[in-house]
């Protein structure tokens, strides 16, 4: 086995260092250079309440993202990335995709808890 060069030492060095693809991670990053990770912050809590008030007004129902948005007072995409890093990150909700027939996008519930 050919041992590894200084050449490749490099070029590893280099991907690792190379920003992420995805845009949430990105942002992530740019969040919380720490971890890479978005720290839970005032605006995840705004989100995480507007689903839970309207999760209750619908009897426990999961709840449309346009919603959630609309009770929180944050714009739709925005909304969409924190619900996200709530789902991902933090564990906090549960995305229900492709569960409307016709599919009207993901709704979002928050997580059991155990």
């Amino acid at each position: 086995m050919k041992p590894a060069s200084e050449g490749d030492e490099k070029q590893r060095a280099a991907a690792a260092r190379q920003e992420p693809r995805d845009p949430v991670r990105k942002r992530s990053a740019q969040a919380s250079p720490g971890r890479g990770l978005p720290e839970y912050g005032e605006r995840h809590e705004r989100v995480f309440q507007a689903l839970t008030a309207a999760q209750e007004h619908h009897g426990g129902d999961a709840v449309h993202l346009e919603e959630i948005s609309r009770a929180a007072g944050i714009p739709v995409e925005e909304t969409r990335e924190l619900l996200h890093e709530l789902t991902q990150v933090h564990r906090l909700t549960t995305e229900l995709a492709g569960s409307d027939r016709p599919d009207l996008g993901p709704r979002y519930e928050t997580a059991p808890r155990l």
